[in-house]
C-alpha cells in the first residue's frame, strides 16, 4: 500500500534534520488518533520494528547553514508499507491532520492532501530499482553502530543481516536471505546528518535480486536499517 501527502510550509525551508520532524508528525498523529496504535508502532524503551518507510521530495534551491532553502512552499511524504491495516491506520490518522498546522523548526508544515498511489508488480526474481531514501546499512558492534556505503567490502553481507531483522515480524523464511543480492548500477555515496550522528549511505540506481516474495516486502517495507525513520524506500524503474 503507498500513498502521497501534500504540504504547504509557512515559509520556503526546511531544516537540515527533516527526518526528525516527519517522525515527530507520525507520532503525533497516530497519539491522536489511536493511543493504542501509538503503542504498537512507537514504545519509548524498545526498539520495534515496523513494516513501513517513507521519503521526501521537495524542490531544493540551497543549503543555509541548518536550513534547506526550497524553491516553494511545498512537499511531497511518500509512504509504502507492506500491511494493509497498518496503511489504514496511518492514512486514517494523516487524514485528522489536514488543514492543521504542525511545528518544523522555525516553520510549520500543512497537509493539504492525501493521494492513494500505484504499486508495480514484481514479476521476475530481478528488478531494477531507484532510492526514493537513502539506503541505511548498518552493523551493530559492541554496543556501537558502523554504516556502510556500497563502496564498502561489507555491504552487501551487512544489508542481509539488516533485513533479516526486518524478517522477524513476518512469515518469510529467513533462509530466503541467501537469495538476495545487490548491485550498483549508477549509485551515489550521501553523508546523512540524523539526529548526534553522520550516517554514510547510498543512493541512486541499483538492481536487486532474489526470491519474489522477499522482493515485494522490500518493495512494500523499505529496505535495510532504520527504513521507518525515511531511509531506504524506493521505486522500481
Amino acid at each position: 500500500m503507498r500513498f502521497k501527502l501534500y504540504f504547504t510550509l509557512e515559509n520556503s525551508q526546511m531544516p537540515i534534520q527533516f527526518r526528525k520532524s516527519i517522525i515527530s508528525f507520525f507520532k503525533h498523529s497516530l497519539m491522536n488518533y489511536d493511543e493504542e496504535y501509538y503503542k504498537e508502532y512507537y514504545n519509548e524503551k524498545d526498539t520495534i520494528i515496523k513494516n513501513y518507510s517513507f521519503s521526501t521530495y521537495f524542490k531544493q534551491k540551497s543549503i543555509q547553514g541548518e536550513k534547506i532553502i526550497l524553491e516553494d512552499d511545498k512537499f511531497e511524504l511518500n509512504i509504502t508499507t507492506s500491511d494493509y491495516e497498518t496503511g489504514i491506520v496511518l492514512y486514517n490518522s494523516f487524514n485528522k491532520q489536514k488543514y492543521k498546522k504542525y511545528p518544523l523548526q522555525d516553520n510549520s508544515m500543512t497537509l493539504q492532501n492525501i493521494m492513494m498511489m500505484m504499486e508495480k508488480e514484481i514479476t521476475s526474481e530481478k528488478i531494477t530499482i531507484k532510492f526514493q531514501s537513502p539506503l541505511c546499512v548498518r552493523e551493530r558492534n559492541d554496543n556501537k553502530d558502523y554504516y556502510y556505503c556500497y563502496e564498502n567490502d561489507k555491504f552487501e553481507e551487512i544489508i542481509k543481516i539488516n533485513i533479516k531483522e526486518q524478517l522477524k515480524i513476518t512469515d518469510i523464511k529467513e533462509e530466503v536471505i541467501n537469495t538476495f543480492k545487490i548491485t550498483p548500477v549508477r549509485p551515489k555515496k550521501v553523508v546523512i546528518k540524523f539526529y548526534e550522528k553522520c550516517l554514510e549511505c547510498s543512493t541512486g540506481v541499483f538492481e536487486i535480486s532474489g526470491d519474489k516474495e522477499l522482493l515485494k516486502f522490500l518493495y512494500q517495507s523499505g529496505i535495510g536499517s532504520r527504513h521507518s525513520a525515511g531511509f531506504g524506500m524506493f521505486q522500481i524503474i
